[in-house]
């Protein structure tokens, strides 16, 4: 695109007015054709117009690279709407890419023109030497600009590089201040990061009851981990949990994260009675991840804690009966467990007793029907 020299200025403001009165009369190809005149001549309106016309297929042909080409030399010329739509054309280039490298050109553009998502894009890819040659300084100033602009991404990661010191000295105040942005923000996952610092005094005075308001919000938005760092609490004696079951939860994630005290507290709760911590230990025992893979344990948690009235354990007991996995093969036996656990209402459980029916007499299946009722009033009655 380009000026052909010192324009005629009445000549371009009657082109613009008759491109204005095709415009009205909705004839908009001929727009186009009128626009050229003084697009070339360098009007950035008349660029700008032109540039959206190829854009969005208004009068002519979408042409994505016309379009870019008109909206640069509208920029160029100081027509600021130009930027916007040249941006999007400069995303859409980078998510079109077929690799990282190939994106860079084109995130680089929309950063120079201002785009927040494209300076946060950049700027990790240069502070960790992602699809460019590795430049910290520059990462961190991408970043920079980009926290500042509000982006939570860029938040966060200049919260982990003042945490770690990568790129930067080592800096916990600027990283709280960091990982608070984003935090407030409503961005999950710098929440427990957040907590942390609170709770250990990193960039702020320690202050547990803030490190436990981060914990639960980031718990309640499903962040990975901060049930663990919760359940570390509950184990230390720091906090107790909103409710009995949510307690156990935590402190199950807790052990399997590799805190030892979190496995003696919930062996404790068992012998207590906690028949949540029951099936937790069942679970734990049943999968090996974090003790010792011990099935004859397993099962005992599992049947503990199915006689508590715990609808998984129910349904695992169901299992294990049918395919006598640990214990003598009974249907009965199976179709009992599964009909507690169908009708406590978990998923599953109605279709794992619909198939051990099949395997049933009708004497056999009134049996069970009958045991699993005399079973639910028995312990209403305990209850």
């Amino acid at each position: 695109m380009r000026s052909s020299g010192a324009p005629d200025a009445e000549a371009i403001a009657a082109q613009m007015q008759e491109a204005e009165a095709a415009y009205a009369r909705g004839e908009y190809a001929e727009v186009a054709g009128i626009l050229e005149a003084p697009a070339e001549a360098g009007n950035p309106l008349a660029q700008f117009r032109l540039g959206m016309m190829y854009r969005q297929g208004f009068g002519v042909g979408v042409d994505r690279e016309l379009a870019m080409g008109w909206l640069e030399a509208s920029a160029g010329n100081g027509y600021e709407d130009a930027i916007e739509p040249l941006i999007e054309i400069y995303l859409e280039k980078a998510s079109e890419a077929d690799t990282l490298e190939d994106g860079v050109e084109w995130f680089d553009r929309a950063a120079q023109r201002g785009s927040v998502d494209a300076q946060a894009v950049l700027g990790s890819y240069y502070l960790t030497g992602t699809a460019v040659t590795r430049d910290t300084r520059r990462g961190i100033s991408l970043l920079e600009q980009a926290g500042e602009a509000g982006d939570l991404r860029a938040q966060t990661n200049l919260g982990y590089a003042y945490m770690q010191g990568v790129g930067v000295p080592r800096d916990y105040e600027r990283a709280f201040q960091w990982y608070r942005m984003a935090a407030e923000a409503g961005l999950v996952r710098a929440q427990p990061v957040l907590g942390m610092m609170y709770q250990n005094g990193q960039g702020t005075d320690v202050d547990l009851a803030e490190a436990i308001r981060w914990y639960l919000n980031a718990y309640d938005a499903g962040a990975n981990g901060a049930d663990a760092l919760l359940g570390n609490l509950v184990v230390a004696g720091s906090m107790s949990a909103r409710e009995p079951g949510e307690a156990v939860v935590w402190v199950a994630a807790s052990a399997t994260h590799g805190n030892s005290d979190a496995l003696d507290w919930l062996e404790n709760q068992a012998d207590e009675g906690n028949s949540d911590a029951l099936s937790a230990l069942a679970a734990l025992y049943d999968e090996g991840e974090v003790v010792p893979q011990n099935q004859a344990r397993a099962l005992d948690y599992y049947a503990r804690a199915a006689e508590a009235g715990i609808a998984r354990a129910q349904l695992e007991m169901a299992v294990r009966y049918a395919a006598g996995e640990g214990v003598e093969q009974d249907y009965v036996q199976a179709h009992i467990w599964a009909n507690l656990a169908a009708a406590a209402g978990l998923e599953g459980a109605t279709n794992e007793r619909n198939l051990i029916a099949q395997f049933l007499t009708p004497e056999q299946l009134a049996e069970a029907q009958a045991r699993a009722t005399q079973w639910r009033e028995e312990h209403a009655r305990d209850g």
